[in-house]
């Protein structure tokens, strides 16, 4: 029998309490009903029970419910053993027969596990399931909840307890309460006594009657087995009100969680009887506490804050490796935060993963309360979490390639090992120095500590990095450091874009610099699951020096019988081009022309990235339509990592090439080959050791090349006649490590030329559809709105709705892909860091549920301050998508200097443009603040005569804040001499 009470509603929220009795199954005693439900249970569950009860305890209640049975009142047959197998196995003849289980339970006292092996009825027992309850057990399920614990353990103690000697005992317990407020109350559960506490309901209205305090202390004593000590502990000397009163029940509730979850034994006195109380009783405080966090989280955190003071002994003696997976109080999410930083700094990765991956998963159930409005915390977090990933990454790979220089084919061996283990270090590696660009600052917690953890990850990485490039390096000297004819660079078109384009239709040939080829990879994971599409990654090695003036030659055929025809500027000086028949391949125009060659067709389409991804289906299918081949050059990562902001804009252009292969496809392109000219080294420019080579102006950062064919320590040379290119005898040299040649400039973060194989495996992405792209006839819009932001971050409020369906359409989305962009400033870079509610972060997008609202922290950074609006588009062009431009303007932080002298301050507005003027409506409005960019201020009596007179004045001040919001720059308030004015920051 289920009964409802539904309580008054508070703050648009109904408080439902479900109350759930036993069946009624005709026996008498509230314990031997709770018996017959757990049995039913069982049946219902499993069909056959086979129920051992070696000291024959429930006999008599088996007896009762065969009569039951007989007299129709129970779903399930009874048969039980007296003495006899036979009688047993002639009752159960066509009972338990048949494919189906039917619904039995047999009773075989005296038996155990081992004893029932020798008997007939072992069969059945094996198809059943085993069930098994000691007496003291039932009762303390039967009584938890109902009875405060110690009157539990006291009936428990009496010797010769029987199970009718305990329904008798809880019965008269129950049955003295009736009609009461008690009674009232066990009608309810504990968390909706708590919600009409805290939201002022009922029962809170009726606590200064003295009967309905002491009502509550009895039911709280037997839901959560409060005890009197911790009630005197935490309530005042006054009479307790509702919200005193719910603080005691709730801060012990926490207790008793904290304590089940804890590792040892509990050092505060307090918390020793919160050990020993029934399961029963444990698991309602989880609930409770659960309870809480979700739907009262300000009391939740006042209330362990305060009871953390009374646990003084336990925190100071707690230690991270004690805790459990619920961070009850604050302490404990510090403990393993600075546990989890000293994990990593003595290398224990998988410890400190172990403590990152619950607080940082998306789809993790243990995440701690304490992250949930702290994105400064998250931010830590997840910090410690890629740097954990990328040392299990090193972990994993080893610190050796594992080839031997006698091997065969060890070039072509050591890139496959690259390509297997190498790749995933490099790409955590570069993941973690994204997630530090965008969340790493002071006003995290531990920052100078977490700081240094991520300071020793890069020197982790470096170590690392450096082996495995001494190791190739000497394959390389050993066995050559061109591998067979089908890993090489200048091979690829003609074996893999030469026969694609061939096939009717156009095929799409992406050349991206410095496209590596764990990004290649992570490409690879994004395409490969599209329907009706066969996709492919396979390595290939670039050709030396990795430079773009070779790597990005070399992708158009140029290469004739396995040589290449190269053209020097010097014998010491750079690579300019590469001699094809009558022409020399060097730029973009001679390249195309040599691929247009070599595919034949009407046309050979050569785009930028850019104009891919910002024109429309129809403009490209015009563009294409005549094409065998068409040719899209990137260079955005290169000239990411040449600036210095390469970690902010990585993923940016990997939304990029994954945006610009849907349009294609949606213009009809069915055929793609992704590739680049070479990979980089991600270095920690501010540390690392520059390697004299003679003149500072003779070397490249990772080449060099030399007329003399001399080799010194710490180098590997080639002479590029043993590459196969004719017409030269200058060798290149490279460092043997990662280092980077000493040029005179200044440091660098990014590096390619020399012979790692970081800058050396290039991926080779071959993508066929079989079908072209179906379209859909949803379309989405954003929105969004600024809110108050937090530890430095600024923080929108947004939303993706469907706005219209044309169509019926059963594939709609359940997530879109985002991206934020500053649309008037391309120097601004936007750093994504934390979300809250349903999206998420994924490199440099947030992916969000649809119709669900969803909080975004971000940060801008650019060179010089000012305020800028922010756009939210869908970067990827897997649906319609209507970008958003909220109305707000949010700060930019200054985070380099100028490459420049600064220029003398412009007498005027550093506003450029205009533009920003249309978002006010009112002529009067726009006029104020045109003469506050032009002039810097504008007093009160200016301000009034633009806007009307007085009464306009008053409505621009109560509006103020948010007109401000709209303008580049800060405006604020100053009151000189009796007269306020508004004045642009920055101005005189």
């Amino acid at each position: 029998m289920r009964r409802r009470k539904r309580g008054r509603e508070r703050g648009g929220r109904r408080v439902t309490t479900t109350v759930t009795s036993p069946p009624s199954s005709g026996l008498s005693g509230p314990v031997s009903a709770v018996l017959e439900a757990d049995l039913r249970s069982r049946v219902r569950r499993h069909g056959i029970v086979v129920w051992l009860d070696q000291a024959g305890t429930y006999s008599e209640f088996v007896e009762r419910l065969q009569a039951l049975r007989a007299d129709g009142a129970l779903p399930y047959q009874v048969e039980a053993f007296r003495g006899s197998h036979l009688a047993l196995m002639m009752a159960l003849d066509g009972v338990a027969a048949g494919t189906e289980k039917a619904p039995l339970v047999i009773h075989l006292p005296g038996f155990t596990e081992e004893t029932v092996r020798q008997t007939p009825l072992f069969e059945l027992y094996a198809a059943g399931v085993r069930y098994r309850k000691a007496l003291d057990t039932l009762v303390t399920e039967a009584a938890s909840g109902q009875v405060r614990p110690d009157q539990i353990n006291s009936f428990r103690a009496q010797p010769g307890m029987t199970l009718a000697g305990a329904d008798a005992w809880l019965g008269t317990l129950l049955d003295g309460a009736e009609g009461s407020i008690g009674t009232q109350l066990r009608a309810k559960s504990p968390t909706a006594v708590l919600d009409d506490l805290l939201t002022g309901g009922i029962i809170a209205g009726q606590i200064s009657e003295l009967d309905v305090e002491d009502a509550l202390w009895e039911r709280f004593a037997a839901w959560i087995g409060l005890p009197p000590s911790w009630r005197d502990a935490t309530l005042p000397p006054s009479q307790p009100r509702a919200g005193d009163v719910a603080f005691a029940a709730a801060s012990w509730a926490l207790c008793v969680e904290y304590t089940n979850d804890l590792r040892r034994a509990p050092a505060s006195d307090h918390l020793s009887s919160a050990a020993a109380l029934p399961t029963p009783v444990i698991d309602t405080c989880r609930t409770v506490a659960a309870h809480l966090r979700e739907y009262h989280a300000g009391f939740y955190q006042r209330t362990a804050d305060e009871t953390e003071a009374l646990l003084a002994d336990e925190v100071e003696q707690a230690q991270a490796e004690d805790l459990g997976a619920i961070d009850t109080f604050r302490f404990e999410e510090d403990k393993v935060l600075k546990a989890a930083l000293a994990a990593l700094g003595r290398a224990a990765y998988d410890q400190a993963a172990e403590w990152a991956d619950p607080r940082v998963e998306p789809t993790s159930a243990d995440t701690s309360f304490w992250l949930r409005d702290d994105p400064a915390r998250q931010s830590a977090w997840q910090l410690v979490h890629e740097a954990a990933r990328l040392g299990q990454e090193i972990t994993r790979a080893g610190m050796r390639i594992g080839v031997s220089t006698s091997a065969d084919a060890a070039i072509e061996t050591a890139m496959a090992a690259y390509a297997e283990r190498g790749a995933t270090v490099d790409q955590a590696h570069r993941l973690l120095e994204q997630r530090r660009v965008a969340l790493l600052y002071p006003l995290l917690p531990e920052f100078e500590t977490l700081r240094a953890r991520l300071d020793g990850m890069r020197r982790a990485w470096r170590e690392w990095a450096d082996a495995w490039a001494r190791e190739f390096n000497a394959l390389c000297t050993a066995h050559g450091f061109l591998p067979g004819t089908s890993h090489q660079q200048r091979t690829l078109f003609d074996e893999v874009v030469r026969p694609l384009a061939q096939e009717p239709g156009a095929t799409a040939y992406f050349v991206v610099d410095a496209l590596r080829f764990e990004m290649g990879e992570e490409l690879y994971r994004q395409i490969a699951g599209t329907p009706a599409t066969t996709a492919a990654l396979r390595p290939r090695l670039a050709e030396l020096p990795t430079v773009t003036e070779v790597g990005m030659n070399v992708l158009a055929p140029v290469a004739r019988n396995g040589r290449l025809q190269v053209s020097l500027a010097s014998d010491a000086g750079g690579i300019k081009g590469f001699q094809t028949g009558e022409f020399r391949v060097c730029n973009p125009e001679t390249r195309k022309r040599a691929m247009h060659d070599r595919v034949g067709g009407a046309t050979c389409s050569w785009l930028t990235l850019e104009e891919v991804v910002s024109r429309d289906t129809a403009s490209l299918k015009r563009s294409v339509s005549q094409a065998r081949l068409v040719v899209v050059h990137s260079r955005e990562i290169d000239e990411a990592g040449e600036k210095g902001i390469g970690p902010a804009v990585f993923d940016i252009a990997l939304q990029k090439l994954r945006a610009a292969w849907r349009v294609l496809r949606e213009a009809g392109v069915r055929r793609f080959v992704f590739t680049s000219d070479h990979g980089f080294l991600l270095l920690d420019g501010d540390t690392a050791a520059a390697q004299a080579y003679g003149r500072r102006i003779d070397p490249q950062r990772r080449h060099v090349f030399s007329p003399v064919a001399a080799d010194h320590a710490g180098q590997v040379r080639v002479a590029l006649a043993d590459l196969r290119y004719e017409g030269t005898g200058t060798s290149v040299v490279f460092p043997e490590s990662t280092a980077v040649f000493d040029t005179g400039r200044r440091p660098v973060d990014f590096a390619h030329g020399g012979n790692s194989l970081q800058e050396r495996v290039i991926p080779v992405l071959t993508v066929v559809h079989r079908t072209a792209a179906g379209g859909s006839g949803i379309r989405y819009g954003v929105t969004a709105e600024a809110r108050e932001g937090v530890a430095g971050m600024h923080c929108i409020e947004a939303r993706v709705e469907v706005l219209e369906q044309q169509s019926l359409d059963f594939g709609s989305l359940q997530e879109i892909e985002l991206a934020v962009r500053v649309p008037d400033a391309e120097d601004v870079q936007v750093e994504l860091c934390q979300t809250r509610g349903r999206a998420r972060i994924a490199g440099s997008a947030v992916v969000a549920a649809v119709g669900e609202p969803f909080e975004l922290f971000f940060r801008l950074s650019g060179a010089t301050d000012t305020r800028t609006l922010i756009e939210i588009l869908h970067p990827s062009a897997v649906a319609d998508v209507v970008p958003c431009v909220p109305d707000a303007r949010f700060p930019v932080t200054t985070m380099r200097a100028p490459a420049s002298p600064a220029a003398t301050p412009p007498t005027t507005s550093p506003v450029a443009s205009t533009r920003w003027l249309e978002q006010f409506s009112d002529p009067g409005i726009r006029q104020v603040f045109e003469h506050l960019a032009v002039h810097g201020a504008v007093t009160e009596n200016e301000a009034a005569a633009m806007l009307g007179g007085p009464r306009g004045l008053r409505r621009f001040a109560l509006q103020f804040e948010s007109y401000a919001q709209k303008a580049p720059f800060v405006v604020r308030i100053d009151v000189v001499a009796g007269v306020k004015r508004y004045v642009r920051e920055g101005s005189g």
